[in-house]
């Protein structure tokens, strides 16, 4: 058996209002000498794509420990499931507190239940030397996969992200992003963490999560948490940079159902039938989505339905075509 065999482990429990207590797990491989890396799954309930990741993570893990059991030089902590009732409920917030857990961060070791475990999450991650929190989108839109970086940070997280094996590169202004979720507290307090986003509420993409696991462990592998020798997943994908100048949002501008006609993550050209808005009721059209630039379709309205402003689609503008 491997001096690294994975351990589970309780980071956080509090006693339920009915015989009950709840419970969040990690799963540990420790290693002896080498850095501490983490990966963070489950804070929304809707959100599954992470999940799968720290499973194939596991997975592959226990089979490179099994070969090689001095593989592993630091240590790698997987938390799954940190929203654990809104996972058991599909609820994409904390039930019963009607509380999105990533708006309660850095938490409180003595307030309600959504500030003690943002708290006790703070204290479980703090001084990694990288975290990977990993969202997917809501069950509306679809999202390329991607990492979302605040521009206070682009420095230091911008040159890990390049070799994430991801699509995308967000860069957000200061004013756009919120100073409560877990990413941007644990930057401002030295640790770094990157935001991943992809896939669809409430489904797995399995080529998606397939696609960062071998980001994943090609970055551990350059930070010295795993042997030299390790063999790891090929990458292939170069990421583009998206900032809010070049980032195009579509909204509705009737209710109705949106059909699309345009193919996620394609190149699309100003004035392009994305799709239409149509009736349920009569056969005729009541709106169209063209595209307002030359640029990448990265974002796609998934759920049909939509009502007067809402999101249908993302275009990144820019110069010639993909490469």
């Amino acid at each position: 058996m491997s001096e690294h065999q994975a351990k589970t482990e309780t980071f956080f429990t509090i006693e339920m209002p009915y015989r009950e207590r709840m419970e969040t797990r990690r799963t540990v491989f420790a290693g002896s000498r080498g850095p501490r890396v983490a990966v963070v799954a489950g804070v929304h309930g809707d959100e599954l794509e992470g999940l799968y990741v720290c499973h194939r993570l596991a997975a592959w893990l226990e089979e490179l420990l099994q070969s090689s059991p001095d593989a592993l030089l630091g240590s790698v902590e997987l938390y799954p499931a940190v929203n654990t009732l809104g996972l058991d409920t599909l609820s994409r917030g904390l039930p019963v507190f009607d509380t999105d857990l990533n708006r309660a961060f850095p938490g409180s070791a003595t307030g309600p239940l959504p500030d003690r475990l943002s708290a006790a999450l703070m204290t479980a991650l703090s001084g990694a030397a990288l975290v990977v929190d990993i969202h997917a989108s809501n069950i509306y839109l679809r999202e390329i996969p991607q990492v979302r970086i605040d521009h206070e940070f682009d420095d230091l997280l911008v040159p890990i992200a390049r070799r994430m094996n991801l699509d995308l590169i967000w860069l957000h202004s200061a004013a756009t992003v919120l100073e409560t979720t877990v990413a941007h507290s644990l930057n401002c307090t030295g640790t770094p963490c990157l935001v991943v986003e992809m896939g669809v509420g409430m489904r797995i993409t399995p080529e998606f999560c397939d696609q960062l696991v071998a980001g994943i462990v090609t970055v551990w592998k350059e930070m010295g948490v795993l042997a030299p020798d390790v063999a790891t997943p090929p990458t292939s994908h170069v990421p583009l940079i998206a900032d809010d100048s070049n980032v195009h949002y579509l909204n509705a501008q009737t209710s109705g159902m949106f059909i699309p006609t345009a193919s996620h993550w394609t190149d699309v050209r100003r004035g392009e039938l994305l799709g239409t808005i149509v009736s349920p009721f009569r056969g005729d059209i009541l709106s169209e989505v063209r595209s307002p630039v030359d640029g990448i379709l990265f974002t796609l309205r998934e759920y049909p339905l939509v009502y007067e402003g809402s999101l249908m689609a993302r275009v990144m503008a820019r110069k010639g075509g993909r490469t």
